[in-house]
């Protein structure tokens, strides 16, 4: 194969990563959000497209891969009084399998995230989740999908969602980011996913969230405050009234337990959802849906939340080197810190993947999260980056890239600017090792790198 036909290969597997990387969400890319914020853009079905009808077309093999991220940070605690400089380097393994035991599918992956800091070296973490999916072909009309995950996860500071470490006076800022634990599992039960435009999906749904975090004055009993228990149960209906394109909807309900003995935080959540999907196909792609969102907390004193929700991921590509991604929502979360019962969250987000040449790739990002809490604060965060990537191989990408994050709160204290740059090192170790395509096949399966998958249940189309 001469340089120019695998150019070509390359170019095509470079538009197809990036329309995944879209597909990843905005949110994901800069500043990620709280532990348990981040899960409402990865898999909570109400406030992003559904994974049931996310197609995961990976071939009967083992994926290893390997990502190591060296960044230089102006503000690396994210404080608002002083500008304190650190570099800081996050090592993230991660290994995936997939096989089939006669007609039912298995899948099973871990991702670890190894953080380590040059100066501060209390704000150095671990993390890791291993995650499982068994469908299970009952019969041509009826599926069966069991899924479960496992992990440990570090909330940075100054994120979405998460507490504040400069609001209180017990040594907040030399304490060390928030551990959680959490462990999910569930099932769906579908009905005509193989035959028809009509499917239909009944499934449960289990997440428990605990902290590890010492308490900080003003919070009593702090660390066992946060950690709850949720259930939900969901009826989907999607009806595919034309080639590649269908309208889904979804009705929820779900009970939070907190783990505390006060129980006025337990509440009682239900949600609706209506929408329309493109599947990928030209040049417009992507999902919208609106609905609505009812709150009724167990102690009637506290206020309940009834609103609208909203979301839209569109993926456009002006020509087959350039695609550009629009994301927005609102959705209602739950808070980070002791002193708010819930935050509604908006949420805007731009991104661009443009392929400079065969080898060349660039990307750039803007996202705008907007956090208001029912206990009156409110906060604001800007964060924007661009990206130069190069493949040296078909297996090892390198690049460079810088990011600014801002926040602004009408809380004392809360506001922070940071700025920080960084090198990317990002290897397929599947092709290295002499898995899968043995004559080295350059573009992956459509769904080789989206770590989602097995957080909700995603079925095979």
């Amino acid at each position: 194969m001469n340089f120019r036909i695998k150019g070509k290969l390359i170019l095509f597997a470079i538009v197809g990563l990036c329309e995944i990387a879209q597909a990843q969400q905005v949110a994901e890319q800069g500043l990620p959000p709280a532990v348990n914020t981040l899960r409402s853009y990865q898999d909570a079905s109400i406030s992003r497209d559904s994974g049931n009808y996310q197609p995961l077309d990976l071939l009967n093999d083992f994926y290893p891969s390997i990502e190591v991220v060296v960044s230089k940070h102006d503000n690396i605690r994210r404080r608002s009084d002083i500008q304190e400089e650190d570099l800081k380097v996050m090592v993230k393994p991660a290994l995936a399998y997939r096989t089939n035991i006669g007609r039912h599918d298995f899948y099973a992956a871990y991702q670890g995230n190894f953080t380590f800091h040059q100066d501060f070296e209390s704000e150095d973490s671990e993390a890791h989740r291993l995650d499982g999916k068994l469908g299970l072909d009952l019969t041509r009309r009826w599926d069966l999908q069991l899924f479960a995950g496992i992990g440990t996860a570090y909330e940075e500071r100054g994120v979405s969602g998460s507490r504040d470490f400069f609001t209180f006076s017990n040594d907040g800022i030399g304490s060390s980011p928030d551990q959680v634990d959490f462990v999910n599992y569930g099932v769906d039960l579908i009905f005509g996913r193989k035959i028809g435009i009509l499917q239909g999906v009944i499934g449960y749904d289990y997440y428990g969230t605990s902290y590890d975090s010492s308490p900080l004055s003003g919070e009593f009993n702090f660390e066992d405050s946060r950690d709850r228990e949720a259930e939900s149960l969901h009826l989907d209906v999607d009806w595919k009234f034309a080639d590649r394109t269908s309208l889904f909807g979804r009705i929820q309900q779900t009970e939070t337990s907190y783990d505390r003995s006060d129980a006025g935080l337990d509440n009682t959540q239900v949600d609706f959802l209506l929408g329309l999907r493109w599947r990928a196909s030209g040049a417009l792609s992507g999902s919208v849906a609106f609905g609505a969102t009812e709150r009724d907390f167990e102690d009637p004193g506290r206020e309940d939340y009834e609103g609208a929700t909203y979301y839209a991921n569109l993926s456009y590509a002006i020509n087959p080197f350039s695609v550009v991604g629009l994301s927005a929502s609102r959705a209602l979360e739950e808070p980070g810190d002791a002193l708010a019962d819930f935050y509604e969250s908006d949420f805007w987000g731009v991104t661009w993947n443009h392929a400079l040449s065969p080898r060349w790739t660039f990307n750039a990002y803007a996202k705008f999260v907007d956090d208001q809490y029912n206990s009156a604060r409110n906060d604001e965060f800007f964060d924007w980056g661009l990206g130069l990537g190069y493949i040296w191989r078909d297996w090892l990408t390198a690049g460079l890239f810088y990011g600014e994050i801002e926040r602004r709160s009408n809380l004392l204290g809360l506001d922070y600017d940071e700025r920080y740059f960084g090198l990317r090192i990002s290897s397929d170790l599947r092709n290295l090792f002499g898995g899968g395509n043995k004559e080295g096949k350059l573009d992956p399966p459509y769904s080789y790198g989206e770590r989602t998958k097995t957080s909700q249940s995603r079925s095979d189309n």
